[in-house]
């Protein structure tokens, strides 16, 4: 930009969506394994048409999408673990499909307290970092609007929103730029609370091929 590079940094991981950046590096060992095994002994039984070890998020929502009365901790565990795995295929690690996910992340979910200690901040923007590489060099399969792209992509919008104020959304009620603090910080732009101004292309490249400064700091504390 004309001001210089930026970018999303660990610590803007941190303070908008409250992940850990500290901790153990979220790293898989994915040997040759049976991961219909896998899949029945952490969630209690996996799809008929399991394959790779990939499972679609619409199975996860069908069968675990209400936890059954007076469900045993065993069943309630279960429940537990395809929840956070639908969060992490739908959000932190999407692949470029949006519609399955890995049980390799599964593994990791195996013991909640270790699965506490991971920096899991840190993974998901590596895994934005190479989703964003792999789009711009053109190495995923072209649609008519450019190159496939995985990753948490709403993290690298709400970077843009607290960095560029000038391409926020503003208030609904208001239509004042939003100045409220939350925690984690990315909580205040929740969609209800918002609406977006000003659609034009146009508009948005002359902002930042005039742009002179950028918002560098907002008084963004860690979350504790």
């Amino acid at each position: 930009m004309p001001v210089g590079e930026v970018t999303i940094t660990l610590e803007d991981v941190a303070t908008l969506s409250g992940l850990p950046i500290d901790g153990e590096a979220v790293i898989v060992d994915v040997p040759d394994r049976e991961w219909s095994e896998t899949c029945t002994r952490l969630l209690g039984h996996a799809p008929n048409d399991l394959s790779g070890g990939v499972v679609k998020l619409s199975w996860l929502r069908e069968h675990f999408n209400n936890l059954p009365p007076n469900a045993s901790a065993e069943i309630t565990g279960q429940f537990a673990r395809a929840y956070a795995l639908s969060l992490i295929g739908f959000m932190l690690f999407p692949d470029r499909t949006g519609a399955t996910v890995h049980l390799q992340y599964l593994l990791l979910l195996e013991n909640w307290r270790t699965a506490g200690g991971y920096a899991w901040g840190a993974a998901v923007l590596a895994y934005l970092y190479r989703e964003m590489g792999r789009s711009v060099l053109h190495l995923t399969q072209s649609s008519s609007t450019g190159g496939d792209l995985g990753g948490w992509v709403a993290l690298l919008q709400l970077w843009e929103w607290e960095r560029f104020p000038l391409v926020a959304p503003r208030h609904t009620v208001t239509d004042e730029p939003i100045t409220a603090d939350a925690s984690p910080r990315g909580a205040r732009w929740l969609p209800a609370m918002t609406r977006q101004h000003g659609d034009q292309l146009f508009s948005y490249k002359l902002f930042f091929d005039e742009l002179e400064t950028i918002v560098v700091s907002n008084n963004i504390s860690k979350p504790e």
